[in-house]
Formats: structure tokens, sequence, C-alpha cells
């Protein structure tokens, strides 16, 4: 992850998912200087920038056009309440309006082309012009740090990395909430400070959250795990080329070439054109066309029988295990790949920070101090004890895991979860747990809440629902049991 490290430094506060998006990007535009290309002139906030139509395409794709129905009202309102506040605020809208364009633009080629392998040049060429607006979107901040905008500049620079969705697989939408989170945090200071003075401010700042939110919502009803792209559609870089979209393919250059394990899938990709540097056999060559050749051979003949294919054997898992680490990126902490580890510890926490924890087995985390959002996704028989937070506590595709919360948390969410115990302080007894497609949650809450040091009482979630048909509606209920 350390060849991110130089662009996420220059934006400040992307996460993890969209380094990635922005390193692909940067290696595209190292050689082919798109930095003389970024825009300037695009038009203004109450209106919606054209959609950029590649040559023989007019048909927009139905999911589009539901993304435009997800989020278009709350954009103009957005766009139009930036025109009103006035500069520099509208100068940044102008750029956020730009910058979904170019990721509406690349979901429609995702419906017409076959997915890319992330790490080459063709794909990063396909992403820098939205990876261009993200960064000047985030400039724009970066240059009125003493302006009285400065937290509303803040609040769209810290949620527009959103819009780098597609780049993160299996489940896109944590992170876009993570983002949007994140955007958050600046905008309570908007309505703290505007609420009285100018409640527009305030508007505004809803509006550009509301944005976030339907677009969070549209990706999770339509990509659940990720853009699935075209596999009968054409090569990305043969469409791109013939297609004369914004996005033309460039001669690749020696620094942009994939290395290592992305070299070797980049080799898988070609499909069939993998074999045309190989060397023309002549028939005189041939062992089964030439008897002199066959009574040479030291081969025994009964390896002449036709032998199966080898079958492939699996990968150890141990030989492609990634290295454990807990670093902080940006504003989030990332603790992956642990195992084996119950002595992680995040001390040098601040109230805007994230924790994503990914991809953990038998470990135990402990978060002391106040965070913005806590993360746990695919880990297996590992435990999250937290102080607080200032949104939810997401768990999502794990195992046997445990939570405990020693203040208040306003949400808990658990998604696709197995075996799980969530322990509760008296201080966190009004909070909202909400799960979907989980088995075996218990929640665990203090018997006598007047007690000082009380036992705990285990109540379990319900998992069986009852559904009827009363007057032509459905009704559900749970099933609980003695």
């Amino acid at each position: 992850m350390s060849e991110f490290h130089s662009l996420a430094h220059l934006i400040k506060r992307l996460e993890v998912a969209t380094t990635r998006l922005e390193d692909l990007a940067l290696s595209a535009s190292s050689a082919s200087a798109v930095s003389s290309t970024s825009p300037t002139n695009t038009p203004p906030p109450p209106s919606a920038p054209a959609v950029v139509q590649p040559t023989g395409v007019s048909e927009v794709p139905v999911v589009i056009e539901k993304q435009d129905e997800a989020i278009n009202a709350a954009l103009q309102k957005y766009l139009a309440l930036s025109a009103e506040i006035g500069e520099p605020i509208s100068k940044q809208a102008t750029l956020v309006a730009s910058a979904i364009q170019a990721e509406r633009d690349i979901l429609r080629i995702s419906t017409l082309a076959q997915k890319p392998v992330m790490s080459t040049t063709i794909f990063g060429k396909l992403i820098d012009p939205l990876q261009t607006l993200l960064t000047e979107v985030v400039n724009i901040k970066e240059k009125n740090r003493g302006s009285a905008m400065f937290n509303h500049l803040s609040t769209v620079a810290e949620g527009i990395p959103a819009l780098g969705w597609f780049t993160c697989e299996p489940a896109p939408s944590p992170f876009i909430r993570d983002m949007k989170d994140a955007a958050q945090f600046y905008a309570n200071r908007v309505a703290k400070e505007w609420k009285e003075k100018d409640p527009k401010h305030v508007e505004w700042s809803q509006a550009f959250l509301t944005v976030l939110d339907n677009l969070g919502r549209f990706v999770k009803e339509n990509y659940p795990t990720g853009l699935p792209w075209n596999p009968k559609g054409e090569n990305l870089e043969t469409y791109m080329s013939q297609n004369n979209t914004s996005t033309a393919v460039l001669e690749e250059y020696e620094a942009g070439k994939p290395t290592g394990a992305a070299a070797v899938f980049a080799e898988i990709n070609k499909g069939t054109s993998v074999t045309a540097g190989l060397r023309k056999v002549d028939k005189s060559q041939m062992t089964h066309k030439n008897p002199s050749l066959r009574a040479g051979s030291s081969i025994d003949a009964g390896s002449n029988k036709k032998q199966a294919p080898p079958t492939p054997s699996k990968p150890n898992k141990y030989i492609l295990k990634k290295p454990a680490r807990t670093t902080l990126e940006a504003n989030k902490w990332v603790v992956e790949n642990h195992e084996n580890n119950n002595t992680i510890v995040i001390e040098d926490t601040a109230i805007n920070q994230a924790v994503y924890i990914f991809g953990c087995k038998n470990s135990t985390i402990r978060i002391k101090g106040k965070v913005n959002a806590v993360t746990m996704d695919s880990c297996v028989k590992c435990g999250i004890a937290i102080d607080s937070t200032v949104s939810t506590v997401d768990l999502v595709n794990c195992k046997s895991f445990a939570l405990q919360v020693f203040h208040v948390t306003p949400t808990i969410a658990v998604d696709k979860c197995d075996s799980g115990e969530i322990y509760l302080s008296k201080e966190c007894l009004g909070v909202e747990i909400l799960s979907a497609k989980s088995s075996s949650l218990n929640v665990l809450v203090p018997e006598d809440i007047e007690a000082e040091d009380s036992e705990m009482k285990e109540l379990f979630v319900p998992e069986q629902l009852k559904t009827t048909i009363v007057d032509g509606k459905l009704v559900t209920t749970l099933i609980e049991h003695a």
C-alpha cells in the first residue's frame, strides 16, 4: 500500500479504497501529462454539466437512469445553493458536478466493455478525468484554509471521494458510508456556526450529504458486490479507441506496465492473443509427422499415451497471505490481516477519524477514545472493544465476533454475520441495532442498571419472521421463542 502514499498525501483525506483509485490515475498521468487538461471551464453550478457521450452510443443504460433519479434532485439543490452562497463554494460545486458526470461516464462504459485489470494503464486512462476532478475539489479547500467557508469546503472535500466506489470490492457501499461520515463531521460544524446567522448554509450542507446518502443507497441496491462490467462486451482498450471517448487510449509507457502479480494477471487477460509471440513450428520438426525424430527419442513408449492435463494446485494460503498492519492513513485507521493477535491497541484517536478492520482472525482490537465510525469487515473469531463513536459501528461478513461498548455509540449495524455477541454499557442502552441476513446474534445488557457492578443479561435478536396477508397487504411480525 506504500506505493499509493504520494497521492494520498496530496489529497490527504481520501480513504483506502480511493487510494487505489488515485494510484492508478497517478501512474497514467505521470506519462501523459494530463495535469494540463484539468477542467477550468465548466457549466455554472445550477445546471448539471452535459454527459460525455461516446460516438455511436445514444441510449442511456437503465442503471444509469436509476442513479440520475436517485441523486439529481439533491444534486440540483446543492448546486443552486452553492451558486447563491458564491465563491469559492460555487467553484467547488462546479467541479463536483463535473466529477459526478465523469463517474456516470465510467458506469456507462462498464455496461459496454469487459472488466479491465485495475493495475493496468488503460484503467488509469479511464479514471484519470475523475481523478483530476477529485484532486481539484480538494485543492480548492487547501487554497482557502483561511476562508470563513473552510468548513463548507472541507465537508465536500471529505465526502467527494465516494465517487471512487467502483474500485472497492467486494462491497463498495460501506466505503461510501465512511466518506459520508467524514463529511458529516464538518457539516456539523457548518450547522453549529450558521444555523442562527444564515440557515441556508445548513440547508446547503444537508443537500450535499443527501447526495452521498442517495448514492450509497443506489450502489447498495444495484452494485452490492461491486461493478460487474460486461463479460460479453468489448475489450476496454478497443472500445475506448473506437468510440472516441474523453478517456481515449494513449500508448502504454514503460513505467505504467504492471509488474509482479499484476503482470501475471495482465497476461491471463490477453486471452487468445497470449500465443501471439510463440514461434511457428515447421512440419519437419513435429515428432508425430517425422518418424526419424520418434526413433531417436529417449522417451519411453508408455509415455506416448495421451496424458490428462495436470490439475492446477490451489495457491498456498500461507504464501499468498498479506502482511499484517495497523496504520493511520489520512483520517482512517486501517487494521488488516492480523492473526492470533490480542494486543492490538489504537490509542491516539480523534473524533474525525474512522477505524477499518479487515481480514483478521482470532484477534482482539481495542479502540480508545471517541472516533467517528468503526467498521469490521470479513473477520473471523475477532473482538472489538471501543469507548465511543460519533456515528455507526458496522459489522459486515464476520463470523464469531464480539463487540463491547464501554460508553456510547448511536447505531450498531450487523450485515451478513454469523454468531455474534454485543456487550452494551449502561450508557449505551439507547442504541439502535440494525441487522440483516445475520444469525445467532445475542445482546448482553446490565441486568440491574442501578447497580454499580451488575451481572450481564443475555438477549437474543429474533431471526424468524412470519408474514401474513391482511386486507391485501403483507403483514410481517417477529417470531419470538420463550
